[in-house]
């Protein structure tokens, strides 16, 4: 379940001058793992050297448009050595280890639904946001959709062609909102700046005809940014925490954070037993709570433990408590229901009993 398959590409296409979009086919015996739900991921791997690099890519495409292939947007980024090889060495029909597709930022649709859902994107952040919206338009005829998408400049507007085409499909039931922070926008300067709790505030003036308390929220962009704009539509627009998703794409770094360092400190100090159950084996080590997570001390001793981001923001670590405690530092990926059903992010945690069981196959 957590294996990695080489996929073939068969689009390798520079969307702005520092992304570029990537298309996996995904062949006919593969069909049933890499099946996926709109706004999922997918981890990559590349051994460069010595390092083992995995990196988690959000699916641009809708399970609805029908393809046989997955679609990702790689953001170039300074010093970073997978987007680096991507955006400048990835040719077309390279193949590429990939994971089976995961995550949880998506809702349920139904044909029958008459609704309001909004994406609030900043940059590469569209790519999960718009696999969402694709799929609410395919799926239910009667809901519309709103989207609000802020890039630094007009030519920085990623896949800003594929979205008018959307517009232009889904006639009257998509919206498009551009958002320039670093140029004068081309229509209203209600449109420059970034997308934030007072700008948004503006916006829902603007276009009242968005129910707000009602809608259904997708948000992906700067930490920052969804920390804002979240706690604005909770705590100022009452719209219910289940209609608010969003998706990291990186661990904030916030005081809430270093509360949980403070926590962190109050664990025993204790020596522990650690079980861990992969693909049906079972491997045991030795760990000291103080010291390396529960998922560093694995990759330490060379164990096939299934990683990507280690910040606790993908779920690819997850594993659920068997047996014994641990302590979870951070957790931007699990689903409350997750966690009170002992799920953990091994790379957060760190045993609190002296025995604990974690099972990755469940």
């Amino acid at each position: 379940m957590h294996h990695f398959h080489l996929l073939k590409t068969v689009l390798v296409k520079k969307e702005t001058n520092d992304s570029i979009h990537i298309a996996f086919e995904i062949p006919a015996h593969l069909r049933h793992e890499f099946s996926f739900k709109q706004g999922q991921y997918i981890n990559v791997r590349f051994i460069f050297g010595d390092e083992d690099l995995r990196r988690s890519y959000s699916i641009v495409n809708a399970p609805s448009e029908g393809n046989s292939r997955i679609e990702i947007l790689v953001k170039h980024l300074t010093d970073g050595k997978v987007s680096t090889f991507l955006n400048n060495e990835l040719k077309l029909g390279d193949e590429v280890e990939v994971q089976a597709p995961m995550g949880h930022f998506y809702t349920h649709y139904h044909a029958s639904n008459e609704k309001t859902y909004v994406g609030l994107a900043a940059g590469s952040g569209i790519s999960p946001v718009l696999s969402n919206l694709k799929e609410a338009l395919y799926q239910e005829p009667k809901s519309k959709a709103y989207l609000f998408f802020s890039n630094k400049s007009v030519n920085d507007i990623i896949f800003r062609q594929e979205i008018d085409d959307l517009v232009a499909k889904f006639e009257g039931r998509l919206q498009v909102i551009y958002l320039l922070s670093r140029e004068k926008h081309f229509e209203d300067e209600l449109f420059e700046g970034r997308i934030c709790a007072d700008k948004l505030e503006q916006l829902f003036s603007r276009y009242t005809d968005i129910p707000v308390q009602e809608a259904t929220y997708f948000i992906c962009g700067p930490s920052e940014m969804i920390k804002d704009i979240s706690g604005y539509l909770k705590n100022s627009c009452k719209v219910p925490s289940l209609q608010i998703m969003y998706e990291y794409y990186a661990a904030p770094d916030d005081d809430e954070n270093a509360e949980m360092s403070d926590e962190f400190k109050a664990i025993p100090n204790l020596e522990s037993m650690v079980t861990l159950i992969i693909d049906d084996d079972e491997y045991s080590f030795h760990l000291n709570s103080k010291k390396r997570n529960i998922l560093d001390q694995a990759l330490h001793d060379n164990l096939p433990v299934p990683f990507a981001c280690k910040g606790g923001v993908c779920c690819t670590c997850k594993a659920q408590v068997m047996e014994g405690e641990v302590f979870m530092e951070k957790n931007f990926a699990l689903t409350e229901e997750e966690v009170e059903r002992g799920f953990v992010l091994t790379c957060q945690c760190h045993p609190t009993t002296n025995v604990v069981m974690l099972n990755y196959d469940v």
